[in-house]
């Protein structure tokens, strides 16, 4: 895929990315999200559940 996200600064949430990355469809931002996981440039800094959203940051900037 060629679509490039534009990461928040600082901590952010899952809805957070999505809004502020509208033109692509939500399904590319959660998988641009676990490959940047996966790849070590973003990390949880806080686990989620139904009433606390899960916070991510990125540690080192994608290519």
């Amino acid at each position: 895929m060629t679509d490039t996200i534009q990461w928040p600064q600082g901590e952010f949430t899952l809805l957070t990315l999505v809004n502020q990355n509208r033109a692509l469809a939500e399904k590319v931002v959660r998988q641009k999200l676990a490959e940047a996981i996966t790849a070590k440039a973003v990390v949880q800094t806080k686990k989620g559940d139904k009433k606390v959203k899960g916070q991510f940051k990125v540690i080192r900037p994608m290519a």
